[in-house]
């Protein structure tokens, strides 16, 4: 099969990641120059792009409501916590400096959603550990040492979930948080350089 012809102007988007942009160039035989529609200039491979289909977009997009309401409610949390951060807490200890190699993930329902109410019990365990995920992966990929979870202590389900969870990923090692400072609701996740 031949390689598609992208000619200037054409609209294009990536096969393997997020977005597009317009040809602007093809420099060389399989290959084509695009501004991306992030203002980037790219070189990739013809075999590397498709051209543009907005129905083909918006098949491959849509989300239901539960998920655009999960991602209104991370994006809903995102903003509580940077408000947070540059509130004054008077009358209260002021804050240890943070660490910035350690980072802290609460998984309490009422840190993560607004209305947990509209959550059926096992929505709500299957919404706190692909939090706890996100951020397990996140800690890694931005090089943090440690990771404390936060799951309180209830009947134990969400603990024994998270561990159960970290018993699969061979960079970590895990144990109870510091008792002084967590309680015995939070496990302390040290990650492991190789």
């Amino acid at each position: 099969m031949a390689g598609r012809v992208f000619r200037k102007g054409d609209r294009v988007a990536f096969v393997d990641e997020v977005g597009g942009g317009v040809v602007l160039d093809v420099p060389a035989p399989g290959k084509v120059k695009v501004r991306t529609d992030e203002g980037f200039v790219l070189v990739r491979s013809g075999k590397e792009l498709v051209p543009y289909d907005p129905e083909h977009v918006k098949q491959a997009y849509r989300i239901s409501d539960h998920q655009a309401g999960m991602v209104a409610a991370n994006d809903v949390m995102e903003e509580k916590r940077q408000r947070r951060k540059g509130d004054s807490r008077p009358g209260k200890t002021p804050k240890r400096p943070e660490d910035n190699s350690v980072a802290e993930v609460d998984l309490h329902l009422h840190e993560l959603v607004e209305d947990e109410t509209r959550l059926s019990q096992g929505e709500k365990l299957k919404y706190q550990l692909a939090y706890f995920e996100r951020a397990l992966e996140g800690a890694i990929r931005d090089g943090k040492r440690k990771l404390i979870v936060i799951h309180g202590v209830g009947e134990g389900v969400l603990r024994e979930e998270v561990r159960r969870i970290l018993q699969y990923y061979d960079s970590v090692r895990f144990h109870d948080a510091n008792m002084a400072r967590y309680g015995s609701g939070a496990t302390e996740v040290e990650i492991l350089r190789h």
